[in-house]
């Protein structure tokens, strides 16, 4: 494999590449509505990282800063056949390196049961903070658990 680069989002074509992405593998599995990452977009300031190889994203971390000390990961993905691979972890170790150079103490994430054992070895530990329930996902067997990890 070609040496993967890990970057934030700056054009248009990078960002429309990460949205087909995050569609592809998240969300049209789950027949959910293309647009539906509109519903999940938070206020405040977002940063989006890819890791890409040859001008191809085949990942992506979409945070929101919180508060002045906190950010949340929205969405982590990678493409299937890369998994495995450390890609995901490459994506949050840049994001940690980003974030606390910014003042951030803690990181969290509305997981999908499907993610949390990735995310606890990466050294997130279970919230006091009760999980949200979404039907549309609960359809298909995705539980949500929330994650932090102070930095």
């Amino acid at each position: 494999m070609s040496n993967i680069v890990i970057k934030e989002i700056t054009d248009r074509s990078e960002a429309v590449q990460l949205d087909q992405l995050l569609w592809e593998m998240l969300w049209k599995p789950l027949d959910l509505p293309r647009n539906i990452r509109d519903s999940f977009k938070l206020e405040g300031e977002c940063l989006e990282l890819a890791a890409i190889i040859d001008d191809i994203i085949i990942g992506g971390l979409v945070v929101n800063w919180t508060s002045p000390s906190e950010v949340e990961i929205r969405h982590l993905v990678t493409k299937q056949e890369t998994h495995g691979q450390g890609i995901g972890t490459q994506l949050v170790s840049e994001l940690l390196d980003r974030v606390s150079d910014q003042g951030c103490t803690r990181i969290r994430t509305i997981a999908r049961n499907t993610s949390s054992n990735f995310l606890r070895k990466l050294g997130f530990i279970t919230s006091q903070e009760e999980p949200p329930e979404h039907p549309l996902f609960k359809k298909h067997g995705i539980t949500f658990e929330v994650l932090e990890k102070n930095v």
